[in-house]
This record gives structure tokens, C-alpha cells and sequence, in this order.
């Protein structure tokens, strides 16, 4: 229904999208059965961000147009699309498309300053021994040769009435039809059986994300790193029980940079806003959604210049430690903990190795090593966004073209259904997003835990080795 064609900037650096609807041309009975109208109408759309809007008419037997985003007047960020149809008369007026589109005009600093800052600071990841799930590409997600062979079918509600879509064509139709209300309903399926629940299990075919935004009031800039889920298994009651388990996740961490020379924190989320976290019973609890840490505490564990992350079993929530976290019923254990040091109270099961196994880690590939598997570190290209997928493309993803669907890629159980990147909190909103994050003090953490991660370090440092 909406064919984003074509992304770039002019000669002034203002951003410029040309947008299609090519179901009006093409299938005009259909959108005319959408309107309830049988005669001629009129096309107009207006794209706002808060106060800043833009409006157009569309001709509907040519129905293409232009927006300009002008660097240093239209904020960055997401604006919504919303296109409308009426008679010539004007005696009614019906919103026959909405979307949510991501803006970036030209940037303070290069893709290639960009990139190198990236890969500099880029995370290790310590998995649970028990994690079977790890990051994959959007490429990997939607085109797999699975997917592709995939027999399923799935509903989803559309403006023209409820449609079944052949899992396999369903990075095709998202790539055209990102109705900021669409949900992808995968309730239809056995999660478990589902051909998404076979992606994701080797931890030497992962991928990572990395975006860049800028704070509009300050020299401040973000770099986020984003990882992307087939599945999400859960852990404890909720994986026994069913409830919780979902196809798709996406988590990410951004690092806070007040200048180029390194993050001043780190935003380190997990689970969703208002859902109560605690560690070690009553000694931290927050519903923020996220954690900031301070980059350069000694205590926050660093390989080099590479925070070291702990992922939690099942869910993939990031915490600064490894550890067991409470989130209503459910425990989760996230990273790595050694019985030598953390006791059985806090540790693993009876039967856990002792010894860290290289399969728990992920580094990027700065970090060589033999034993430890790397993750392909690719940029998201959010400034690039377009319906097409540019093979070949320089700097960034070409299957990123998934990401101009911005309905809702997940149905949470609850009213909470789940956005992708770029339309998360996390990015429409990134700079309340990290000034309001719950703020991780080690100082009341146990000297166990610093021991623990001393373990992981020295680990780390046996078998890693920065270019």
C-alpha cells in the first residue's frame, strides 16, 4: 500500500523521501471499497512531528510525492504519516493509511566516524550456559531458506479486511504495508513448532545491530547496539506455563557519549516500563525498563574499551552484572556465575560446569580469539530507511528495508504490544529515555559479585586479544 522508493539527501543536507501508493493505482476497486465510496476522491497527507507538520495533495491516478526534512528546522526522529481521502464535494473526509516514518538529516559526524566509534566500544555478551537463542540479521529472520520453505500461513488484520499471508512473503509485505497499527498476530501458531523458533541457535552465525542519534539540545550523541531474537523462550513458570514465550525480540544498550572521546554511561534495559525488577531481594528494585551505568566505575566490567554485558536466560534482558533478577514470579539468571565464588544460593544448578564455555560469549570482531565466537557487527542505517532492498548496499543492511513496518512486531500478553527499531521508546524518544533511567551504584553490590566478575575477565583476557 505504501512504497517508501527512494532516500537521500540534497545539497543542503535536508533529507529527502519519495513515497508511493501504488494500491491506489493499481487496485483502485479495493481502495474504493475502503472508503465506502464508489465515485472520485481526493488525496491529501500530512507528516507531523509534535508541532512541525507537512501537508500535500496526492494525485490519485499518479499517486507519488515528495517530502523534504530541512537540516537545522525538522527535528529528527519519527513523524507520523497520515494520508486521507474525501469526496470533491467535501462532504466526508476518511483517513485511508497511517504511518510512522524515521527521519535523520545530514548528521554532525561522518557514517565512516560513525562506524569506527562503533566497532571501539563495541559489547561483549555473556550468555547463560543454558541459552539456546542468540542474535540473528534481519536477513536471516525473514529470508532464511526455513522461512522461505516455510508452509505456515498467519492473519493479519488490514485496512482491506483480515489477509492470510504465507510466512515466507512476510518480509515482502512488510516492506509495503507498515500500518503503524498492523500487528503481526503469530497466536495462530505453536510457538515452539514455529519455523522462527528453529532460527537463532548458533552463536557463530550472530549478528548486532549499531544506530546513531544525536540529543537536538546539546553536543550529547548515542550509539545504540540492538539484538535482534527469533525466539524467546523464558524461563521458569512462564516457559513451563506457555505464558510469555514469543516469537520475535529485539533488546538493546546505548552508550552515552557527552563527547568523542568515550561514553560517559551506558543505558542497559530489559522487560518492559513498569514492570518491577529486583536484585537480590530488596537491595535494588526499579520499573524504569532500564539501568544506567557509569562507563568509566572501575567495577563496571570492561574487556579494553568493550563493556562486558551479561544477557539473561530465556528473555535476553541486558544487566551490568551477572546475576539472578526477580521480575514478578519469574527468576532469571543472566550471564555467568561461578559456584567457587557465588555459592549455591545464588548459583547455578548442581550439574552447571564450573568453567566458563567459549559458546557463552559473544565479541565483536576486534577482539580475535579461536575459542570465542564473534558476532557480525552491522549498522542499522536508520538515515537509509526505504521499502527496497539495496543489494550491495555500503555502510548498512540492505534487509533493514523490513524496518519501515511500524505496526507492531510482537503481541505481548497485556495491552503492551512491541514495536522494532527505529519505533521503540528507546529511539523516539532516546533522550528521556536515558535521563530517566534507574541509576546502578555499585557500591552495595557484594564483594562475591566482583570476585565473579574478575572470574569472567581473566576468562576474557585468556581469550581475546584486541587487533
Amino acid at each position: 500500500m505504501l512504497d517508501i522508493r527512494s532516500t537521500g539527501l540534497d545539497e543542503h543536507g535536508n533529507r529527502v523521501l519519495g513515497i508511493e501508493l501504488p494500491a491506489v493505482r493499481t487496485h483502485p476497486d479495493d481502495v474504493r471499497a475502503v472508503l465506502r465510496h464508489e465515485g472520485p476522491f481526493d488525496l491529501r497527507y500530512e507528516v507531523a512531528n509534535g508541532a512541525h507538520r507537512k501537508t500535500g495533495a496526492i494525485a490519485p491516478d499518479d499517486p507519488r510525492f515528495e517530502l523534504v526534512f530541512e537540516k537545522g528546522t525538522d527535528p529528527h526522529g519519527v513523524w507520523e504519516l497520515t494520508v486521507e481521502a474525501s469526496c470533491p464535494e467535501g462532504t466526508w473526509t476518511k483517513t485511508l493509511w497511517k504511518q510512522l516514518l524515521f527521519v535523520q538529516t545530514e548528521l554532525r559526524r561522518s557514517h565512516e566516524e560513525i562506524d569506527e566509534l562503533a566497532r571501539q566500544y563495541a559489547p561483549v555478551f555473556i550468555f547463560s550456559q543454558a541459552e539456546t537463542y542468540f542474535p540473528v540479521s534481519l536477513g536471516t529472520l525473514l529470508t532464511d531458506e526455513a522461512v522461505v520453505k516455510s508452509g505456515d500461513r498467519m492473519k493479519i488484520k488490514t485496512i482491506f479486511g483480515r489477509e492470510a499471508i504465507p510466512v515466507a512473503e512476510l518480509g515482502e509485505f512488510m516492506r509495503f504495508n507498515g500500518h503503524a497499527d498492523y500487528l503481526l498476530d503469530f497466536n495462530f501458531l505453536s510457538m515452539r513448532r514455529s519455523v522462527f523458533a528453529k532460527l537463532g541457535g548458533d552463536p557463530r552465525n550472530a549478528t548486532i545491530y549499531y544506530s546513531y542519534l544525536e540529543d537536538p539540545g546539546s553536543e550529547r550523541f548515542f550509539i545504540s547496539y540492538h539484538l535482534i531474537y527469533a525466539f524467546d523462550t523464558k524461563a521458569g513458570i512462564a516457559r513451563l506455563t506457555g505464558v510469555g514465550p514469543h516469537v520475535f525480540d529485539r533488546e538493546s544498550m546505548i552508550l552515552v557519549f557527552d563527547t568523542a572521546e568515550a561514553p560517559s554511561s551506558m543505558i542497559i534495559s530489559g522487560h518492559l516500563e513498569n514492570q518491577a525488577i529486583s536484585f537480590l531481594a530488596k537491595l535494588k528494585r526499579w520499573t524504569q525498563g532500564r539501568l544506567r551505568v557509569r562507563y568509566d566505575d572501575p567495577r563496571t566490567l570492561k574487556m579494553g574499551k568493550h563493556p562486558v554485558v551479561a544477557v539473561a536466560e530465556g528473555s535476553h534482558a541486558l544487566y551490568p552484572t551477572s546475576g539472578v533478577y526477580q521480575l514478578s514470579l519469574l527468576r532469571e539468571l543472566a550471564g555467568y556465575l561461578d559456584k567457587r565464588v557465588m555459592g549455591k544460593a545464588d548459583g547455578e544448578k548442581d550439574d552447571a560446569p564450573a568453567e566458563i564455555a567459549p559458546e557463552q560469549i559473544l565479541a565483536p570482531a576486534v577482539l580475535r580469539s579461536e575459542r570465542v565466537p564473534h558476532y557480525a557487527l552491522k549498522s542499522l542505517g536508520l538515515s537509509e530507511l526505504q521499502s527496497r532492498i539495496v543489494e550491495g548496499a555500503e555502510g548498512y543492511d540492505p534487509y533493514h528495508a523490513f524496518l519501515v513496518f511500524s505496526g507492531f512486531w510482537v503481541d505481548v500478553p497485556g495491552t503492551q504490544n512491541a514495536r522494532f527499531p527505529p519505533f521503540t521508546r528507546k529511539i523516539m524518544e532516546i533522550v528521556d529515555w536515558v535521563d530517566e533511567a534507574y541509576t546502578w551504584e555499585w557500591d552495595d553490590v557484594p564483594e562475591r559479585y566482583h570476585r565473579n566478575n574478575g572470574i569472567i575477565l581473566g576468562f576474557l583476557n585468556e581469550n581475546l586479544e584486541e587487533f
